[in-house]
């Protein structure tokens, strides 16, 4: 079974949104062929030389704990990615720094954040401010104490600026040109936070994980099942 998930945008596994997605990981665990992270699980990622946040090291132990299973675990990065170096591929994550296309189940799936689409105007300067190699030299001048707090505050105005039926229509206008114009017989996004399930003629489909702020939303590919899921105590998977 493959598993897709999107915007966690977690700030300490201890917080309950925290502890219901490890507690989600861990019952999918033995289930799980392949665990597709598609951007933006924490709300703020930049790779210090010698540190990393503590309160991400239990939803990264279990992982890390997937991985050893010997089941793939694939990072897509998103727009609260700032910097990947080696940490998570050192943890035997596959990260991937833009669209991939997968081959499940005798499908051609593509899978990609959704970040780069987006070209409202604050999207924009996000993404111009967190890829300046100059503001990168500077932030790492201050102790990751004060740096983790600062930039996790400025990533929760960003999140503030997703959700809107613009967005939403670039992005399900970009999966539908994909699916028409490349070989691909499945589309799955991020970034708006949206879940959307579109089932299209010659059974191609666009997915939106959404999200696990509000919907607790997750994609699941299994043979001949293609399904948009939530998770809650109603929606055990």
């Amino acid at each position: 079974m493959h598993v897709f998930i999107s915007d966690a945008h977690i700030r300490t596994d201890r917080s309950s949104r925290g502890q219901l997605l490890v507690r989600f990981l861990r019952e999918m665990r033995h289930r799980l062929t392949n665990l597709y992270i598609l951007g933006d699980l924490f709300e703020f990622w930049f790779e210090y030389n010698r540190a990393f946040p503590k309160y991400y090291f239990t939803l990264l132990a279990t992982l890390y704990n997937i991985v050893q299973d010997g089941k793939g675990v694939h990072y897509v990065m998103g727009n609260h990615e700032v910097t990947m170096g080696g940490f998570l591929a050192g943890l035997g994550f596959k990260v991937h720094r833009g669209p991939t296309i997968f081959e499940i189940d005798g499908r051609r799936v593509l899978v990609e954040h959704g970040h780069k689409i987006d070209r409202r105007p604050w999207t924009v300067l996000w993404e111009n401010l967190l890829t300046s190699k100059v503001n990168h030299a500077v932030y790492r001048l201050l102790h990751p104490d004060a740096g983790i707090i600062l930039a996790q505050r400025i990533a929760h105005l960003s999140r503030k600026q997703h959700q809107s039926t613009r967005l939403e229509c670039m992005l399900e206008d970009y999966a539908r040109d994909k699916l028409q114009d490349e070989d691909v017989d499945v589309v799955i996004l991020g970034h708006s936070h949206t879940p959307v399930f579109r089932r299209l003629p010659d059974n191609k489909y666009y997915i939106n994980a959404g999200d696990w702020i509000n919907h607790f939303s997750y994609v699941v590919i299994d043979g001949n099942t293609t399904a948009l899921k939530y998770y809650g105590p109603h929606d055990r998977p």
